[in-house]
């Protein structure tokens, strides 16, 4: 079943609920179904930072397999609309990268990262939908992170059909309650599964605005390794070459790629007001 709520969806930033959300959750799990790949790029993620022009982040921690052909072309894109382009791989993608994430600066930043929907579990058995998690590449440790863990911070998260190996994840009220420092107008794009999860569709979404972004897009279920590149690479050439708003170019995505062809989800686009959004670089934006 996927959302049958309107592309921009209505409402603003609840943080609130959020919080209450958080309250009382221990362990979280989940799972996706989103065999998508992984690039291993070195990258100094607290290095040096040049001040050269507007910054675009690329996060590639999809586990399995690589994809250096995306990478490259959404290098180049960024680079000929005239960002400053930075790349973290797999192996950066912890729990502290997503901490200290909002505190860097970038004006666009493309999530290709394991998500999916994340359960408080019930004591009589049964479960309640909380919104989506980013997974992280790090292997889970119940001796780690243990105070983000008791105050319900973090998630347990599996691969769909890879149940032997667990990871770390993050769910939306990490952002509000242990992210350090706040986005800068940021469009962020998440290239994976869940970003709209239909029984929570705009947690995620919400959370990243509360910390300054501007506009978050992503897909309402679960997409194809192959689906999904296609369309962000059109996402951004419509957005950087074309010069297109946020609305103009998930509707020519969708009129040139369509849904995933399998699971049948759309991309989508939140809050309402990021319709009218351009991005533009400018110097010393």
């Amino acid at each position: 079943m996927r959302s049958s709520r309107p592309r921009g969806g209505k409402g603003r930033v609840r943080r609130k609920p959020l919080r209450a959300r958080r309250l009382g959750l221990i362990l979280l799990f989940s799972a996706v179904t989103f065999p998508l790949l992984v690039v291993m790029v070195n990258f100094q993620w607290f290095g040096s930072r040049s001040r050269a022009g507007p910054r675009a982040l690329i996060v590639d921690g999809l586990l399995h397999h690589p994809n250096q052909g995306f990478i490259d072309e959404t290098r180049g894109l960024l680079a000929e609309a005239g960002f400053e382009v930075e790349v973290v791989g797999a192996e950066g993608v912890t729990v502290e990268f997503y901490r200290v994430l909002p505190s860097r600066g970038y004006r666009l930043i493309i999530l290709r990262v394991h998500a999916g929907p994340v359960y408080r579990h019930l004591p009589g058995g049964g479960k309640i939908a909380e919104g989506t998690v980013l997974f992280t590449t790090e292997v889970y440790d119940e001796k780690r992170y243990v105070d983000l863990q008791a105050a319900g911070l973090l998630a347990v998260a599996r691969i769909y059909g890879r149940p032997e190996v667990s990871y770390f994840a993050v769910p939306p009220w990490f952002f509000e309650e242990a992210s350090q420092g706040r986005f800068e107008n940021s469009i962020v794009i998440l290239g994976s599964c869940y970003g709209f999860y239909w029984e929570a569709p705009y947690l995620m979404a919400e959370a990243l605005l509360y910390k300054g972004a501007k506009a978050f897009i992503g897909w309402d279920g679960e997409v194809q390794a192959e689906h999904t590149d296609g369309a962000v690479l059109e996402l951004l050439r419509a957005l950087l070459l074309e010069g297109l708003t946020v609305k103009e170019a998930v509707d020519k995505v969708m009129k040139l790629v369509g849904p995933d062809p399998y699971y049948k989800s759309i991309m989508l686009y939140y809050p309402p007001e990021a319709a009218s959004i351009r991005l533009r670089p400018m110097e010393g934006s």
